[in-house]
């Protein structure tokens, strides 16, 4: 049986999204109590939390994890923002939408920087990192999304941390989607910062980013921030000295982050997690071929997050409509941000299991069956 089998929360839509996500009754619970910002079982809360995070980066003594209230877009600008001076230079890797908004986060705030975008079922190559590199000598640092869960796929993070081991420059990784499920060592990959949001396989509430930063590197990036409330090295500085915040911290989200992070434990940590993502993305995938579907991806370069599927040439098919049908039938599937034409996605993560990936099988054949669907393929 799944450890979550028995915290799934009472009579509401199951979200197979990849973020925000179906949260354990026990972790809502969480935020019902009320803290001042400045009291010891806050400041142990947070200090606790830190020490967790970097636990699961293998990161005690090189790293600090510093919270940001805001989404995990919030962390990727603050990172941006803080680690690239102005006379450095980003380079980065696009292959989806959210490796596009690394981009557009870039530009927007005046970030010198430079990109290279592969297909969007196509992961990167270390020789195009290299070449990219050699071709800018003014590039100071790299950034890459490790999922990107506009299509599911897993870009490759070892090969690529190598590179930028090898040629000096600072290596930044958007692993918002997938922080939590997927180990990402900062001894092994000697990451400058990796960013992580609260609300997807940590499995607690939107509203919170968390950046794991290497120390000697946040120091060198004093004074860089663009922006106040974003400042990586400010935000740091405070919580070591005092344990709080500079600016009101969510409280009751923290709360409930923590309780996700001891479940997280619980469950087995990083490979507990990713074992029962993958049973449900196993079960999805086979389940939807049987079915007649086709997935974006190979599954060699697929992950359990989130799977992407080509849309039905039926005629009767609409998304609205399987969408409605979805959700009456107690699953809310996601209806945008798509890399891909003519395609729809379904998620893994949450509290959710693979006999709930079962229901949603059941449901999905029903609201076909409704729109009168048949051909299921697209070629």
């Amino acid at each position: 049986m799944d450890h979550v089998e028995s915290v799934r929360i009472e009579d509401e839509p199951l979200l197979l999204t990849p973020g925000p996500v179906t949260l354990s009754a026990r972790v809502k619970r969480a935020m019902l109590r009320d803290l001042a910002s400045g009291e010891p079982a806050m400041q142990e809360t947070i200090a606790w939390s830190r020490r967790y995070l970097l636990g699961l980066c293998n990161a005690q003594g090189t790293h600090t994890a510093i919270p940001l209230v805001g989404s995990g877009t919030s962390g990727t600008e603050a990172v941006i923002g803080t680690f690239v001076p102005a006379n450095g230079k980003l380079l980065i890797h696009t292959n989806g939408v959210y490796g596009d908004r690394l981009v557009e986060i870039a530009r927007r705030i005046r970030t010198p920087y430079t990109s290279f975008r592969t297909a969007p079922y196509t992961p990167p190559t270390p020789e195009q990192f290299e070449a990219a590199i050699a071709a800018d000598p003014g590039i100071t640092h790299v950034m890459l999304v490790h999922c990107e869960t506009s299509t599911g796929i897993l870009n490759p993070i070892e090969p690529i941390a190598a590179v930028c081991r090898r040629l000096g420059k600072g290596l930044l990784i958007d692993a918002v989607a997938s922080f939590g499920a997927f180990r990402l060592d900062a001894r092994t990959l000697s990451f400058d910062a990796v960013i992580c949001s609260a609300n997807k396989g940590l499995q607690a509430p939107p509203g919170l980013a968390w950046i794991v930063a290497k120390k000697s590197a946040l120091e060198e990036a004093k004074g860089n921030a663009h922006s106040l409330t974003l400042d990586l090295w400010d935000q740091n500085q405070h919580l070591d000295r005092t344990g709080m915040f500079r600016f009101t911290p969510a409280t009751h989200l923290l709360l409930a982050f923590a309780e996700a992070l001891r479940e997280h434990e619980e469950e087995g940590g990083i490979e507990g997690r990713h074992a029962r993502y993958h049973r449900s993305w196993r079960r999805l995938v086979d389940g939807m071929r049987q079915m007649g579907f086709r997935t974006l991806l190979e599954d060699a370069v697929a992950s359990p997050i989130v799977a992407t599927f080509h849309e039905p040439l039926d005629p009767g098919y609409s998304f609205k409509a399987l969408y409605e049908g979805m959700k009456r039938r107690g699953f809310i599937i996601f209806p945008g941000r798509l890399a891909a034409a003519n395609t729809f996605r379904i998620a893994c993560i949450g509290v959710v299991t693979e006999a709930d990936i079962g229901r949603a099988l059941e449901a999905l054949a029903e609201t076909m069956g409704e729109m009168g669907v048949v051909g299921m393929g697209r070629g």
